[in-house]
């Protein structure tokens, strides 16, 4: 089994965001995934890898029973910067949806942040708007009421 430095020696991400723009071809990147029972995720593998890797990747749950460890700056809000510098849109013109811990950059990024009623309470604290659950078609409920 590699060990916590050899996991983090190959995290190694590249990017080349000058003229010929191709995102994926310069990416290098892992994601290493924990599924687990909500109680094993809180009480056990995120306290002991948080310590472990000592800030030196992103640990978040994107769900209560899945632990995901990603390389620094690796995040949904930092993609949809990218995407959105190498598109000039204004951030003005985003509304992002989420209900996991890996959504809350690209939430507070956006200028209408939504979270899903069934989400993370850390999520829903910095949304601007609680919307409906998964369960309830709270995405296509959000695209209807607030890009419509």
């Amino acid at each position: 089994m590699p060990s916590v430095e050899h996991l983090l020696a190959s995290a190694e991400i590249r990017m080349n965001l000058g003229k010929g723009f191709s995102l994926f071809k310069y990416i290098q990147t892992i994601k290493v995934l924990f599924l687990d029972t909500a109680e094993g995720v809180a009480t056990a593998l995120r306290p002991y890898w948080s310590e472990a890797v000592g800030g030196r990747v992103n640990v978040v749950q994107s769900q209560a029973d899945m632990l995901k460890i990603v390389p620094p700056g690796t995040s949904k809000g930092s993609g949809v910067r990218t995407l959105l510098d190498h598109l000039n849109v204004p951030v003005q013109e985003v509304m992002a949806i989420g209900d996991g811990e890996n959504d809350m950059e690209m939430l507070e990024l956006a200028s209408l942040g939504i979270a899903l009623s069934n989400g993370s309470e850390k999520t829903k604290a910095v949304a601007n708007v609680i919307g409906l659950s998964n369960d309830e078609d709270g995405v296509a409920d959000a695209i209807y009421r607030y890009a419509f």
